[in-house]
């Protein structure tokens, strides 16, 4: 059976048992992993064992990475070092959404995850303003700043799967950068000012009257970042450039630098939050599982290719896989592992290429995504405010980079 009416029922089975029976993401992807997989023609056996194996991926590549941030966000929550941290904001950038969406866009490359990046910023960006509204702004604007510099700079994970893959892309991978860099302010940029024409209201006044600087409240931030830095610079110590000791080593700074009692509480309330974020996560990956074992990509290839220009070929694999398991990761590496095997494809532009599939990765963010769920949780906004607030601004994003990688391959 074509597996494209199996898909497009999917995607309406998800958002059915999100909206009308409010089941848990994991649920709501684990259940449509199975009906997707029968319905594609998969054997059963085939089908539970892609939902164990994607879940076991997405546990194995984010499971310590989430653990970590959750923990250390709840140890300067329960600490206190919160309000000092903001506090030390507010004295270096008197512009909340400026400084949101900036530190968003930077911390997600070198933390290797936009997720990452965000469970740390959260506690802190929440903070900037007292007003709800004007506060879920700035969540809303770091979540997704930190998605634009992921899903497009070097050597963010997003981008690296698909120059990592053989015969898809030749050169030295930094040069993408001269490109990807300037597209990428655009669309930060772009989204400042969206976002500040919503009227947000002065930063709120203190809460303490400290001054100074507070590097105990830092600490976990500067450990993180030594630790890849040294990873980087020195060789021996290439370890630890690995993002899950570097975020290991920040997690037991802040646990090292807070008391027993603090150290408890925040160890117990972290974990319950990070198993709850782990498992929706899983539940993505269970689902793109399926989604890779099935005949989905042929399907897409044969139907894509007589009907549309091949230079658009990259960008609608990536996006249909994007909606169906949410993993940017996940989009560009089964996205360039198809667009290997299509000659056709290899004569457009390698840059524009590389564009193409990201810009992909940004469409139809969606309840297969899990950063979508994270959001939501966060924000507390319900399932329509969250699609307006983080989905279209993302596919504009995606519509934005597509114009740009038409553009190079059309120079």
């Amino acid at each position: 059976m074509n597996t494209l009416i199996p898909f497009a029922l999917a995607l309406v089975l998800i958002t059915v048992a999100s909206l009308r029976y409010r089941l848990p993401p994991f649920l709501s992807l684990v259940g449509t992993s199975i009906v997707f997989g029968l319905l594609a023609g998969l054997p059963a056996e085939t089908v539970i064992t892609s939902i164990t194996g994607g879940a076991g991926r997405i546990f194995a590549t984010l499971g310590v990475v989430i653990f970590c941030g959750v923990n250390i966000a709840q140890v300067l929550r329960e600490s206190g070092r919160i309000e000092e941290i903001v506090a030390d904001i507010r004295g270096a950038v008197r512009r909340p959404l400026a400084t949101a969406g900036t530190a968003g866009y930077l911390l997600s490359v070198p933390l290797m995850c936009g997720i990452t990046s965000f469970l740390i910023l959260a506690p802190i960006i929440s903070h900037l303003q007292t007003d709800r509204e004007a506060s879920k702004t700035l969540l809303y604007c770091a979540g997704i700043a930190g998605m634009i510099s992921y899903v497009l700079l070097y050597p963010a994970p997003v981008v690296y799967s698909m120059m990592a893959t053989p015969g898809l892309f030749s050169g030295n991978p930094w040069k993408f950068n001269l490109l990807a860099i300037p597209v990428s302010l655009i669309i930060l940029a772009g989204l400042f000012v969206v976002l500040r024409s919503r009227g947000i209201p002065p930063p709120a006044p203190p809460e303490t009257t400290t001054t100074g600087w507070h590097p105990r409240a830092w600490l976990p931030f500067l450990v993180i970042l030594a630790a890849l830095a040294c990873g980087t610079l020195i060789p021996s110590l290439h370890a630890l450039a690995n993002v899950n000791l570097a975020l290991l080593a920040g997690l037991f700074a802040a646990l090292l630098s807070v008391p027993g009692d603090v150290r408890e509480r925040a160890l117990a309330r972290g974990t319950k939050n990070a198993g709850i974020i782990i498992f929706d996560l899983a539940g993505a990956g269970a689902f793109g599982g399926v989604i890779a074992a099935s005949a989905f990509s042929a399907d897409v290839t044969a139907l894509v290719t007589g009907y549309l220009p091949i230079t658009l070929l990259p960008f609608v694999i990536a996006a249909l896989v994007q909606a169906a398991q949410g993993s940017r990761v996940v989009t560009a590496t089964v996205t360039a592992t198809i667009l290997a095997t299509i000659p056709a494809v290899l004569v457009i532009n390698p840059f524009a290429l590389v564009l193409m599939v990201s810009a992909g990765a940004f469409m139809f963010s969606y309840a297969s995504d899990p950063f979508f769920w994270l959001l939501k949780q966060t924000t507390g906004d319900d399932f329509a405010a969250v699609v307006r607030n983080y989905t279209l601004p993302l596919s504009v994003a995606g519509v934005v980079t597509l114009a740009a990688a038409l553009l190079i391959q059309a120079l």
